[in-house]
Parts: C-alpha cells; structure tokens; sequence
C-alpha cells in the first residue's frame, strides 16, 4: 500500500496546471457567437445543433459553435482541459485523437470499442497538460472475445502509442479501469470478467484495486468476498473518483441492483446507504467528494415499432430528474422532479470547479440542457437539444467556461456571474 502523500505530489501537479489551462476555451469568450471551422457540407453539423441562448438570462452565455474534423460521429467527444484538441471512441473504427480545427493533427488508432449504452463512461482520459490520453488496448478476436488483460497506453494526436508499465495481480488479469483525474491514478478490477475471454476462465478471487498506471503500481487491493455485504462482482456499473487537497483518492462505484460503495484510499470499502433504484445511474461527485449528483433516468414508456409501423402512443412518466445525497449517510439534499413525454436515458452531469454549477440532460416536453444551482437543484437556466447525438457536457478547468459537443459539433458558453 503506498501513502496518500506520494499521490498527493500528483494532486498538487494537477492543480498547479489549472492556472494555465483554458486557453483555448477562454479564447472562443466573444461578445457575438462565434461559427468556427462550419462551412460547405458542415454546415448541416451546425444546423443540427442549433444551439439557441441559454433562457432565461443568467450566468451562462453562447459564445461559440465549432464543427470538429471527426469522421464517424454519433459517439461521445471529449474536449481536452485546454480546449484545443478531443478524442471519441467509435466502436468500430477505434480511438480517435485530434485537434478541434480542421488543419490540425489526427490520428485513428484502430481496436475494438469500449462504448456502450449502459456504461458511458470510456476507458480514455485525458492527462491534466492535454499533451496526450491515458487509455488501454486490448487483444481481441473476431467476435470481440477478450485474448488477455488490458494493457495501459498513452495515445497523441499524431500516432503515438507509448506502452506504460503492464498492471498485474495474482488473482487475474486487468479487466476495467477508470481514470482518477487523468494523473495515471485509476480505480481498476482484475479477475471479473473471466466469461469475456476465449478461452474462458473462472475468476475465484475478483478484486477491486487502487493502482498507479505510469508506474505500473497496484497501490490497493481488495478481494470484493471480504467487504461486508459485498456486491456480485459481475453486476458492476459505474465509478467517479476525486482527490482530495491532501492526495487522498475516493472513489464512488455502482453495482446493480442497488448498491453503492465508497472507498477511500487507506480505509476498507464499505456499503452506503444511498437507496436509489435506477438501473444504469450516471452520477458524479462533487468537487470537495463529499456529495454525489444522481440522474434519474426519467423517461416515457411504451412500445419501440421497427419498420414504419405505428406504434400507440408513449405513455408520459413523472419522478425525479436529478438528486443530490450526502455521500457518506445517503441523506437527501435535494430533488428535482419533471414528467418525460419521450423515450430518454440522462448522460453524465458536470459539476463546475467551484461546486456551484451543474450541467445536466433533461427530459420534459423537449430534451434539454439545464445548468442547475448545486445549493437547491433549481434550474437556472436551459435549452433545447432534440435530436444532439451522443451529447457530453463539461466546464474548463478554471470554470469561466463550460462546453456541450454532439456528433462533431461543439458548443461553448460562457459562465458569468448570476444576473
């Protein structure tokens, strides 16, 4: 086990670079909005966001919409700390990494996919100096069955492919990991999913782990049979993480039907009473780690009817939207509730830098974006994006902005003070 002072050193690296970062975000802060790199045939990218002003009037303004140099959309895209460059992860054609203007740098490294429907959160991760991104590779065959563990690399825009150190454990090989922070801190599991590979295996001693993937470095390990009231290893669903000021790691993860377990580095994993049924959540932390934004996944229900047949109508559902709970006792803050009239699954929220804000998807009449107030879940202001494909949502890394991309279109906004 390695003392949350070594980690600290990595936690202080990230904070001293947020003072320079956000150049190329802060750059697109206009008076007027600003149409970048959307011209002849992508034009139609920048009708298809048709991003409006934020309404009412209040601390988020447009200030630009990009049309991205990316290929295959309809994926996730993740901007860089810096704004400058983005990577989406295809399931077919691969990793892409490249820069946000047309005439910059790109690279497609081929493997198979890691998105999916039920677990948005990709295996990529950009590191804090936006020079490069912390992600894996793994040996497949044809029919997409695992040959071996995952093998951490670091991915750039111009076709590198630097190996880092191989993660091992005795109790299996390296089968998910999720980036704390973009450091090489990442929240990982070995020996869970052994019905994945060819040929199969038993996996007798599935086990969660803190690891250091730039030092190739399990800093934490736990057998998940030896937490009290454990989770079935195979019903995983999602992890976020923060560090703390101190270098301390806590990592907040998932699993179905309805569990929720912290572990905070140097301490055992323990069960929370956080008592929220959804099936595939998104969440996130807040900044300090101390609260977590939960999405309701709130939708319509009805029939899905293929090949032009008429379908009855959907049946419109009302619950809650977004929450937000204590992390440690589960308590409630607060709710926000609506009613669905459309089929929708929430994306991941984003919680600004200085636990303010949130972006969240929403669904009522028409999908929305929202940005609510951390304090009450009020919403503050919203609009519209039906029809956005794959939307993510994020804020620069020094919270002056915040910024949404769908398929290859990115839109950013200011965020100013309350009016």
């Amino acid at each position: 086990m390695i003392p949350s002072s070594e980690i600290g050193e990595q936690a202080l690296f990230i904070s001293t670079l947020l003072a320079a970062l956000s150049l190329g975000f802060a750059s697109a802060a206009m008076a007027s909005p600003e149409v970048i790199g959307c011209k002849g045939d992508l034009t139609k990218i920048l009708e298809a966001l048709k991003p409006i002003e934020p309404k009412p009037a209040g601390p988020m303004r447009l200030s630009a919409s990009r049309c991205l140099p990316i290929l295959r959309d309809g994926y996730p895209v993740y901007p860089s700390p810096d704004g400058r460059k983005a990577f989406t992860s295809h399931a077919i054609d691969g990793l892409w990494v490249g820069s946000v203007d047309r005439a910059g740098a790109h690279y497609t490294f081929p493997m198979h996919g890691f998105t999916s429907l039920w677990t948005p959160i990709v295996p990529f991760e950009w590191l804090p100096d936006s020079s490069a991104v912390l992600g894996v590779a793994q040996d497949k065959d044809r029919s997409g069955f695992a040959l071996g563990g995952l093998q951490p690399y670091l991915f750039t825009e111009t076709g590198g492919q630097t190996p880092l150190p191989v993660l091992t454990h005795p109790n299996g090989p390296l089968d998910e990991i999720f980036w704390i922070g973009g450091t090489g801190l990442a929240f990982a599991t070995f020996g869970t999913r052994g019905s994945y590979y060819r040929p199969e295996h038993e996996d007798p001693h599935p086990t969660i782990a803190l690891v250091d993937a730039k030092a190739g470095r399990v800093l934490d390990a736990v057998e998940i049979a030896t937490i009290p009231t454990p989770p079935d290893y195979r019903h995983f669903v999602a992890a976020t993480s923060r560090v703390d000021r101190s270098g301390r790691v806590r990592v907040l993860t998932a699993w179905r039907p309805d569990i929720w377990m912290l572990w905070d580095q140097g301490e055992k994993p323990r069960i929370l009473p956080i008592h929220n049924k959804i099936k595939h959540p998104r969440y996130t932390l807040s900044m300090d780690g101390n609260k977590v934004l939960i999405m309701g996944n709130l939708s319509a229900t009805g029939w899905i009817c293929e090949f032009g047949n008429p379908c009855p109508p959907l049946t419109p559902q009302s619950g809650m939207i977004a929450e937000l709970r204590e992390v440690v006792s589960g308590r409630l803050i607060w709710s926000l509730t609506g009613k669905a009239y459309d089929f929708f699954i929430s994306r991941v929220p984003a919680i600004s830098p200085d636990d303010r804000y949130a972006l969240i998807t929403m669904q009522s009449e028409k999908e929305y974006v929202a940005l609510v107030s951390m304090t009450d879940g009020s919403v503050l202001q919203r609009f519209e994006i039906s029809g956005w494909a794959s939307p993510t949502l994020g804020f620069s890394p020094d919270g002056k902005e915040a910024w949404i991309t769908s398929g290859s279109g990115m839109v950013t906004f200011t965020i100013g003070t309350q009016q």
